[in-house]
């Protein structure tokens, strides 16, 4: 027998130790563990379940009856079943790498035969442990596992005579031989469990030693901001056996928002190494709603989850601001016969998020098993029946019972979920409208008080999963009226969000008649690729977008992450992760939340072409959400306004003063989007900019020409002096230059640039300043870094002009739909490219060599963007337009092109005949290859175009089989066909 505690003896299949021997041996330990060269592997013991509110069981009893039920600690399980086999929903989600076994606590209270073994697979093959024996009382049951590689456990079974179990179980641990710093558990010490910490707060490590020996560590690592700021820091010490050390690594951070903790542990000669997020959050400033406000909501689904769980998803939702929850239960669960209804698992998610004051908009679907039409109702497949039209009068007291038990509680009520998509509906739009309309009387019926959203449709872009391309336009025509508001999805990056509300969503409405308003109920962008940084700018650009746009509210998708795959786009599309960590987006959403709610929009800003930005008024404040989509414009804007004061405030809620003086303000536009508070403030009109610059191509030791347009925006003479600080690899002659100007008068400085080899600057440096004013600053200049294209003899040898692999160059059409999640990107093999360029005498070649696991191309001509295939830009300088051109190899072989954009004054189809095209498809590399050689005069290009540099651009379409999964691009703008300024610019030698 071992000790775990002075109270409880536990029995088990340890050995006993007596304590005098133990402490020699723990001392023996640690002194071999000073030694690193030869410090061996350690035995050492990871929490791994607690049996509490913070787990969620789904219980199977085979062969008899039982029950499974909260105790103090842990969970009871009674029943005469022969087997019983507990599912927690983590055990689906995690992988764990070649545990050495478990040790589960428990406490048997009955006296028949039983006992305990785990079930799960090791690297997909299915597994089962040998049955531990339990004996009556308190045991320690360890169970050994010799399977190697990816574990994941797909149960706990206990085992039984069938005479009656009674079982209290207690916790669990996996078991692991590791290396010394493997031993020890590293994170922040969140005693509330959420990553959540208030401006002052001291932020503390918890180290814990899991080896069954005292061992030494050194850990060193450094807390750095969204913006870079960082912290670095240091701790030495020697842990007991199971002890942990908590000390603070930093007493009062500097910034507020999104802070990301990295740490190195080493041990025995031995290192590990983790990263974890956390905010900063300041404390929300009171709001109390009205009517008309803009909707700041989040999607979530609680009812998967255990309810301490629960109440951490409500805690984290009301500390970012909030006000409205999508959710719901399934029709299924909540009526699981038609004789019977169970509101208790709704009825716990509605009250406890009203609790912290977050109302839950309610959604009715999907079709219950035992409403399908007869030819489904037994299909054994969930979403052959749930998605199934269900029968008219079941689903109409399906309705009313469920209104009229959340009368008071719940006021929105959404009719189905995104029923254009085959992966939620089975059914066509004339069926959806009948369901539409018998919601809809039904509920008018029951309370006309309530407000009915239409199904959230899931986009209007090119998405697989639509059988109707136009499912949502027929629905809105002529079904609007069953409905309070038009509720729209749009899963995308924002240029691809932007271009499907302005060219699809808002002329869908006018030309359907539709004269209710529009919410976006369900819109986001996964993070999967590591692409954090991009998923918080979407969420700031998307939300303020549509409010501009009319949009009455926006549900961000969704409040956590669903799990931790990799590849799984459905697991990355959170505010939180799965267990609680903060991301960047999360900071965003508590700023807008911040300074947004309650606020009314203005009107759209005038800003310099590829900049956008948008106008609110809040509590008599002016708000300038402003952001460089182009990246272009460089400079700075000058705003004429009354306020009394001004600050710029960044994506994560940092306030930084800004000048005010003669009734104007000055301020950078950047990449990064910011807001602009003018305080107190009526008036907030925008004045020429006082510096704009024009760069010729940087290509790396060749000079450049860069102009300066300076304009006096001030009410008065002044002088504007500027110097260019060379850094970076970049440099400016001259270094300084000055011009006095006259109100509202404008002059251009000449200046020439100069880029060394290797330098990747984008920018460079420029501080101004107008004496006899307090402006003053510092400008990152853009400039317009170009590719340098070697002359070559078309073998290319030589290193490719562009390579496409990263997953931020992916856009894909499938990861809102969680049935299509097989089809997201999966990395190089799946889709990737080296893209080579070069000229000759009066031609231009594009030789693009791409890895695609699958080829298809059933298309020919205009469509054959929706197989696998190249669509490339070039821009032809002097003319407005670019060309749009498609390369293919169609499945027969044969290469095919097409031209479907011309610049201004040129000629498609003539373009078209300029084309030669070969392919090559290597099926045991699963490689194809494209040349392609357009002659320079049927495209307006000449030799000197080449040698100064034009724009270019390229993606790769991806079609495993039936459907356009995505693309992996360049830059962003060949499918939305704008930001032409923003293609890669290339210079021929």
């Amino acid at each position: 027998m071992s000790n775990s505690s002075p109270r409880r003896r536990w029995r088990g299949n340890s050995i006993c130790i007596d304590p005098e021997r133990n402490l020699i041996m723990r001392f023996l330990a640690l002194l071999f563990c000073l030694l690193p060269a030869v410090c061996p592997a350690v035995p050492a013991e990871f929490p791994w379940l607690g049996f509490d509110r913070y787990e969620l069981y789904n219980n199977s009893f085979y062969s008899g009856k039982g029950t499974a039920e909260p105790a103090e600690p842990g969970m009871r399980v009674r029943g005469n079943a022969r087997n019983i086999i507990l599912r927690e929903r983590k055990f689906s989600l995690v992988f764990h790498r070649s545990p050495a076994g478990a040790a589960i606590r428990c406490t048997l209270h009955s006296a028949g035969k039983a006992g305990i073994r785990l079930l799960g697979t090791a690297d997909g093959a299915a597994f089962k442990t040998e049955v531990v024996p339990l004996v009556p009382g308190d045991n320690l049951c360890r169970i050994a596992l010799d399977r190697k590689g990816a574990v994941k456990f797909e149960g706990i079974e206990l085992v039984s005579d069938g005479s009656g179990v009674d079982l209290t179980l207690h916790n669990a641990a996996l078991l692991a031989e590791t290396a010394p710093a493997g031993a020890f558990e590293v994170g922040l010490d969140l005693p509330a469990r959420l990553a959540l910490f208030s401006p002052g707060d001291p932020v503390r490590v918890r180290v814990t030693n899991r080896a069954d020996r005292p061992l030494p560590f050194v850990l060193e690592g450094k807390l750095t901001a969204f913006y870079g700021t960082s912290l670095p820091f240091r701790r030495e010490q020697t842990l007991a056996p199971g002890e942990s050390a908590v000390f603070d690594v930093a007493e009062k951070l500097p910034l507020n928002g999104h802070w990301t903790i990295d740490w190195t542990i080493r041990s025995g000669g031995d290192s590990q190494g983790g990263k974890a997020g956390f905010a900063v959050l300041p404390e929300l400033p009171p709001y109390r709603p009205r009517k008309g406000d803009f909707a700041f909501g989040v999607c979530s689904h609680p009812n998967r989850w255990a309810a301490g769980k629960q109440e951490l998803e409500a805690q984290a939702a009301a500390r970012l601001g909030v006000r409205y929850l999508r959710s719901g239960v399934d029709w299924n669960q909540i009526q699981p016969t038609a004789e019977r209804f169970d509101f208790d698992r709704f009825d716990r998610i509605v009250d406890l998020f009203g609790r912290y004051g977050i109302e839950v908009q309610g959604m009715f679907g999907f079709c219950a098993r035992w409403a399908a039409p007869e030819e489904t109702r037994n299909a054994p497949s969930y979403h052959a029946w749930s998605r199934a039209k269900p029968e008219l009068e079941a689903w109409k007291r399906y309705v009313e019972t469920t209104a009229r038990h959340f009368r008071g509680r719940i006021r929105i009520w959404e009719i189905w979920n995104e029923p254009d998509l085959y992966a939620f509906s089975h059914f066509g739009v004339e069926d959806y409208l009948d369901l539409a309309k018998a919601a809809s009387e039904t509920i008018r019926r029951t309370d006309p008080e309530l407000v009915i959203f239409t199904g959230g449709f899931a986009g209007l872009g090119s998405h697989p999963g639509r059988r109707d391309p136009d499912f949502q336009f027929k629905a809105m025509r002529d079904g609007w009226k069953f409905f309070d508001v038009h509720a729209y999805h749009g899963h995308a990056n924002y240029a691809t969000y932007a271009r499907q509300i302005d060219e699809r969503l808002l002329p869908l409405r006018e030309k359907a008649g539709v004269q209710i308003p529009w919410y976006a109920n369900e819109t986001a962008v996964s993070a999967i690729g590591g692409t954090e940084r991009e998923q918080a700018a979407a969420l700031f650009k998307k939300l303020l977008f549509s409010w501009s746009r009319g949009a009455v509210g926006y549900n961000w998708y969704d409040l956590r992450n669903d799990g931790y795959a990799p590849n799984d786009p459905e697991h990355h599309f959170g505010l939180l992760t799965t267990d609680f960590q903060a991301k960047p987006v999360l900071s965003v959403y508590h700023m807008l939340a911040r300074y947004f709610r309650g606020a009314k929009y203005i009107g759209e800003l005038e800003l310099p072409e590829g900049c956008d930005g948008f106008v609110f008024e809040n509590g008599g404040d002016r708000l300038l959400a402003v952001w460089n989509e182009a990246n272009r414009a460089g400079g700075i804007i000058a705003v004429s306004t009354d306020a009394a004061g001004a600050e710029r405030i960044d994506m994560m809620g940092n306030a930084t003063p800004l000048t005010l003086s003669d009734g104007a303000v000055l301020t950078g536009i950047t990449a990064e989007p910011m807001v602009i508070r003018l305080v107190k403030a009526a008036r907030s009109e925008l004045r020429e900019p006082p510096f704009t610059f024009t760069a010729g191509a940087a290509v790396p030791e060749q000079p450049f020409r860069l102009a300066a347009t300076v304009a006096n925006p001030l009410a008065r003479r002044a002088e504007f002096k500027l110097r260019f600080v060379p850094e970076n690899g970049v440099a400016v002659t001259p270094g300084e230059a000055a011009v006095t100007l006259a109100p509202g008068e404008r002059k251009t400085l000449e200046f020439t640039g100069l880029t060394r080899r290797g330098s990747k600057a984008g920018a460079v440096r420029l501080d101004y300043e107008i004496p006899g004013t307090p402006f003053s600053g510092t400008l990152a200049v853009p400039l317009r870094p170009a590719a340098r294209i070697p002359a070559g003899d078309g073998k290319y040898r030589r290193k490719p002009d562009f390579v496409l692999d990263r997953p931020e160059q992916v856009v894909s059409f499938c990861e809102g739909d969680p049935s299509l999640r097989d089809l997201v990107w999966q990395g190089k093999d799946d889709l990737s490219a080296a893209i080579f360029l070069r000229r000759e005498p009066g031609v231009l070649e594009l030789y693009t060599a791409v890895s695609d696991d699958v080829h298809v191309q059933k298309e020919q001509g205009t469509g054959i963007w929706k197989g696998d295939g190249i669509q490339f830009a070039l821009v032809v300088p002097g003319r407005s337009g670019a060309w749009k051109i498609g390369l293919a190899r169609l499945d027969n072989g044969r290469p095919d092109s097409f031209v479907w954009e011309s610049p201004s004054g040129l000629d498609a189809k003539a373009a078209a005949k300029a084309i030669t095209l070969t392919t090559h498809r290597d099926e045991a590399g699963r490689r194809t290859a494209y040349r392609a050689r357009l002659k320079l005069d049927a495209f307006g290009l000449d030799d000197r175009m080449l040698t100064e540099g034009i724009r270019f651009n390229l993606l790769i379409n991806d079609n495993d089989g039936n459907l356009r999964e995505g693309f992996i691009q360049l830059a962003p703008g060949v499918s939305e066909w704008k930001n032409f300024e923003r293609f890669p610019l290339v210079v021929f030698d």
